[in-house]
């Protein structure tokens, strides 16, 4: 599958959901428009905090962010050691370069900054990455059809796809959210989600959650954007290769798909996790089973009768 394919089947199909059960600093909606993740959530002074996180490549964020309504600054975030952090995602190596706009009193300011002090390696004595081995071995899953296609010369065809899954390894990395009290939110969210989009492309649009639920799991808050008390907490993500295979029904032709499951989550509770999906996960959705189509057959996609 071409990136661009990829790419659109994660935007279609990715889903996420964060329940956080607390009066003062309870997450209110969390979802995506145009590429833009958006979490809402009341702080402290019981004003709405509305958080748009977007990134157009892996190793940069823009951060906007609004209370009741009103646009209270913007971040922009680039890590600026993007190859040196991929191939030592587990020490959160490196800088970034930071843009902060303060709206209300139209001020600037740009700096650089040390990763570790946003996001860093779990504590010496703490596991940093488990590899749980692959149980091979494809199950059957279910069943895409499609709905008829008439081709103009009385001819119809009916097809479907019959789904398997082989489950790979899973691996563990644990890091940890830093930030000090006084530190701007934004900011800490803008240097998270940078740092997401380069070791697991997949979830920086869960950065706003994993502050929320940071503050929240050490009892502090977040007022005027602001983070009230400090924050130094461990969270870890957790990720499943797959591989799915669709099988032509009617022919036996067989094709092998490459699919990822992450999944992140704070210990020490007062956190609900949820999976997110990269390439031909779920497999019931119409992103995928358009896609499998496409590769499958050269007539025009009749879309889908139904999963079974």
């Amino acid at each position: 599958m071409n990136t661009f394919r990829r790419l659109v089947a994660v935007v279609l199909t990715i889903t996420m959901l964060f329940p956080i059960s607390t009066t003062a600093f309870a997450a209110e909606k969390i979802g995506t428009s145009d590429g833009i993740s958006v979490s809402s959530f009341i702080d402290g002074e019981g004003k709405v905090n509305t958080v748009h996180v977007s990134s157009n490549k892996a190793g940069t964020v823009h951060v906007d962010y609004y209370i009741d309504g009103i646009l209270l600054n913007t971040v922009d975030v680039e890590i600026l050691d993007e190859q040196e952090l991929r191939e030592n995602s587990s020490n959160s190596t490196g800088s970034v370069r930071i843009k902060y706009t303060d709206v209300v009193k139209s001020e600037i300011k740009e700096f650089t900054d040390l990763i570790t002090n946003y996001i860093a390696p779990a504590g010496i004595d703490e596991v940093q990455s488990i590899a749980e081995p692959a149980n091979r071995g494809y199950t059957y899953q279910g069943k895409i059809n499609y709905k008829t296609y008439y081709d103009g010369y009385g001819f119809t065809y009916t097809d479907s796809l019959s789904i398997y899954q082989e489950t790979g390894s899973t691996t563990y990395k644990y890091k940890t959210i830093n930030a000090e009290a006084g530190s701007i939110a934004s900011i800490v969210i803008g240097v998270i989600a940078a740092v997401l989009t380069v070791i697991c492309p997949a979830l920086e649009i869960v950065a706003t959650s994993l502050l929320h639920a940071a503050a929240y799991a050490v009892g502090t808050s977040i007022v005027a954007g602001i983070v009230q008390g400090a924050i130094t907490k461990q969270y870890y993500v957790r990720t499943t290769d797959y591989n799915i295979k669709a099988c032509d029904t009617s022919t036996s032709r067989e094709q092998i798909y490459s699919a990822e499951r992450y999944q992140v989550a704070l210990t020490g509770g007062g956190y609900s996790s949820e999976y997110y999906y990269e390439g031909y996960l779920p497999w019931n959705t119409n992103a995928v089973a358009y896609w499998m189509f496409c590769d499958f057959w050269s007539y025009q996609y009749p879309g889908v009768s139904s999963y079974s």
